[in-house]
């Protein structure tokens, strides 16, 4: 059991739970043939995650794939914890994201990177969480492979393009759901960010991002659906022109 703390656990639909993790988050997807995930959280994340394979009601046998939106150390560092105990799960990206998958150097801001803006004290913070998450930790995920169009044949998950964030970030489409997995490509919000700020779809804080002019073509191209599962903040659904927090 992990001692480690989501900061919710929300069923958004049949077979679809979004978890909002300590520092990221994840989704844990009902499938024809098992379970799949989208994101794996950061390095010390691997038992929680699968703490909330099981929370959803599944067998851990069943967990069949992983869905990369992006291979940041906080969406794919759990993965190596995950392969170890269930070596049998195949990890899908983008072949432009690969490298980044694959690891360990990826195209991620460092601390060293960060710098001046350690006088945020919200950037200090969040850093401190990212730290006790294991984000130093080298992370490599040899196995992932490229996704093809076979892959998504008869099942509830699309995949879509959102570069900029990365070279090959992709969101997943629910559409059973009426919902979309944004990775970073879109947030609700980030500890970055003011706390007052109201949970939305917004653009993560820039210096995240490998290319923001390409990232802000792609959030303007993603269809956005009823339901937003992003890689950072609560799940929100529009209620009329606003959007509020799912379960709320």
């Amino acid at each position: 059991m992990s001692s480690r703390e989501p900061r919710s656990v929300v069923s958004v639909a049949p077979g679809v739970v979004f978890v909002e993790g300590p520092v990221s988050n994840w989704v844990v997807l009902a499938e024809e043939d098992g379970v799949a995930l989208i994101d794996a959280g950061y390095p010390a994340d691997s038992d929680l995650v699968l703490d909330t394979v099981r929370y959803a009601g599944h067998d851990l046998g069943d967990l069949r794939r992983i869905y990369v939106t992006h291979g940041h150390v906080d969406h794919v560092g759990g993965i190596p914890g995950i392969l170890e105990r269930h070596p049998h799960v195949e990890v899908l990206a983008h072949a432009a994201e690969l490298d980044n998958v694959r690891g360990p150097d990826r195209q991620q801001v460092t601390p060293a990177e960060i710098g001046g803006r350690l006088a945020s004290a919200r950037v200090l913070r969040w850093l401190g969480r990212a730290i006790r998450s294991d984000a130093l930790r080298p992370v490599s995920v040899a196995t992932a492979r490229a996704f093809t169009g076979a892959d998504f044949e008869g099942r509830a998950v699309t995949p879509f393009p959102a570069e900029g964030h990365t070279a090959g970030s992709t969101a997943y489409l629910l559409p059973a759901a009426s919902a979309i997995v944004t990775g970073d490509a879109v947030v609700s919000h980030h500890d970055t960010q003011p706390a007052s700020w109201t949970p939305r779809p917004r653009m993560i804080t820039p210096f995240f991002t490998a290319d923001q002019a390409t990232a802000l073509e792609s959030a303007r191209a993603l269809p956005i659906p009823e339901i937003v599962l992003p890689g950072h903040g609560p799940a929100v659904h529009r209620v009329g022109r606003e959007w509020v927090p799912v379960g709320s």
